[in-house]
């Protein structure tokens, strides 16, 4: 089988794999991940209380923000970002997990929260969802991703996408609930 992924500055890879695609997804989890056990960093000199704190998942150091899992096994943030991940996999659609997203001049990056590479329409999907809206430092940081989301070529989906990817945005509502139906409709209207 023959699989396309984007890398760091949007170049192809081809990745040659025989055998099903649910074990190569597998060697792509990120129970199979060295890098989220990591916590160095190589370009400066860290105060070791301020890193974070691993915990160990299924025999595996983690980030300790990384406290929910899906049903394929995705460690992630939010008990949002559980239901849209299985959402995806409940309509066999392979989304990646914080993947870095690049500026166009490749100097900094944003952490999406899902990358749908749409090889069938030719696109790219960022999916993000805004769980925390009522926190004005949560909505600061949002504005400003979104900004750099667009000075970087990446429009919402109903501006109708950008030149470099398109912006998919959900929204908890004013309680803090997420809307499970709406998840999958908007998954259908994209994937259908």
């Amino acid at each position: 089988m023959l699989y396309t992924a984007l890398t760091r500055q949007q170049r192809r890879v081809v990745v040659l794999h025989q055998g099903e695609l649910s074990d190569l997804r597998k060697l792509a989890s990120d129970e199979n991940a060295v890098i989220p056990g990591r916590f160095t960093n190589l370009f400066e000199k860290e105060d070791p209380k301020m890193l974070p704190a691993p915990v160990k998942v299924n025999g595996k150091w983690m980030d300790e923000k990384l406290i929910h899992r899906s049903r394929r096994g995705t460690a992630l943030r939010s008990k949002s970002e559980v239901i849209i991940d299985d959402a995806f996999e409940a309509h066999g659609v392979v989304a990646g997990y914080e993947i870095p997203f690049f500026s166009k001049d490749g100097h900094s990056y944003r952490l999406p929260d899902f990358t749908i590479d749409d090889q069938s329409m030719g696109r790219t999907i960022l999916w993000e969802h805004c769980g925390m809206l009522a926190d004005e430092g949560y909505r600061e940081r949002w504005e400003k991703k979104l900004r750099w989301y667009r000075e970087n070529d990446v429009l919402p989906v109903e501006e109708g996408g950008g030149e470099r990817a398109t912006l998919v945005i959900t929204l908890d509502d004013v309680r803090g609930g997420i809307d499970t139906q709406k998840i999958h409709a908007h998954i259908e209207q994209l994937f259908g």
